[in-house]
């Protein structure tokens, strides 16, 4: 794949910068799941006192042509080249190296080996092995707790987005509940493998009838598809709060719960009936 070319750049790269002090790769080559739609992620750590004069996209255009690089809205360095191929950069200085180790509680890391890209100083190999492995437990009662909690808060908030007439923002707001849906439904079936992006890989994790009730909560702007795909939403939020509350013990805030229930019968009853 072009992408392996590339990364074996970056690597050369780095190596003859002696601005660069090590750097490390996350993302799908790493974790070996890789394809040839797949970008290519890096963090990259400058010396300090180099840092301020170092050209981001200048350096990234030795990798290969870029047609653009610009700073994400998570303030990352996004990078995308004439080959079409997708590149993302974290360039931090050195003596922020140790923080890497918080990555730990976000997701699971691969090996070592397959992660690191230099380490001229022998300091981040260390580091790295801190944050191998199948990262922390989800399957919890604190994070299905997290997860009742954060669906009814999305449920609540869209609710009165529509009752205000705002259906374009009411689709926007039904994809962020539809994260809480699928992390809801891995936790469900132990379906673990992807937790931290829950859409991945998701058609081959998450069981048939799962899929099926992801689909019915999907909806254009079209006639009363926005309404029904809410309301299937709320059903199925509901089965899955029901579902993760005897599994972990769990007590649902059930007043709230009831009070948004007759809100959405009230505002959605007429338009599905239609």
């Amino acid at each position: 794949m072009l992408q392996l070319e590339m990364i074996d750049r970056v690597r050369m790269l780095c190596l003859s910068d002696e601005r660069i002090v090590a750097a490390w790769m996350y993302g799908s080559f790493p974790a070996g799941e890789a394809d040839a739609y797949s970008d290519i992620e890096f963090l990259i750590y400058v010396r300090d006192e180099a840092l301020p004069s170092f050209a981001p996209a200048t350096w990234v255009n030795q990798i290969a042509p870029l047609a653009l690089y610009f700073v994400n809205e998570f303030g990352v360095g996004a990078a995308l080249f004439e080959n079409t191929i997708r590149g993302e950069f974290h360039f931090e200085p050195q003596s922020e190296m140790p923080h890497l180790v918080a990555y730990r509680e976000e997701a699971g890391f691969p090996a070592v080996k397959r992660m690191l890209l230099v380490d001229k100083t022998g300091e981040l190999c260390s580091l790295l092995e801190e944050i191998s492995g199948p990262g922390p437990e989800r399957a919890t009662a604190d994070q299905a707790q997290r997860l009742i909690a954060g669906s009814l808060n999305w449920l609540l908030f869209g609710l009165g987005v529509l009752a205000r007439g705002e259906r374009v923002r009411a689709l926007e707001l039904l994809g962020m509940l539809h994260r809480y849906l699928l992390w809801m439904a891995r936790l469900a079936e132990t379906a673990m493998t992807h937790y931290a992006t829950p859409a991945r890989c998701a058609e081959h994790e998450l069981s048939a009838q799962a899929l099926q009730r992801f689909e019915a909560c999907t909806a254009s702007l079209h006639g009363n598809e926005l309404e029904c795909a809410w309301a299937t939403a709320w059903q199925w939020a509901g089965e899955l709060h029901v579902a993760l509350a005897e599994r972990y013990e769990l007590v649902l805030p059930q007043p709230l719960i009831t009070r948004i229930a007759a809100r959405f019968a009230a505002l959605l009853a007429p338009d599905i009936e239609g």
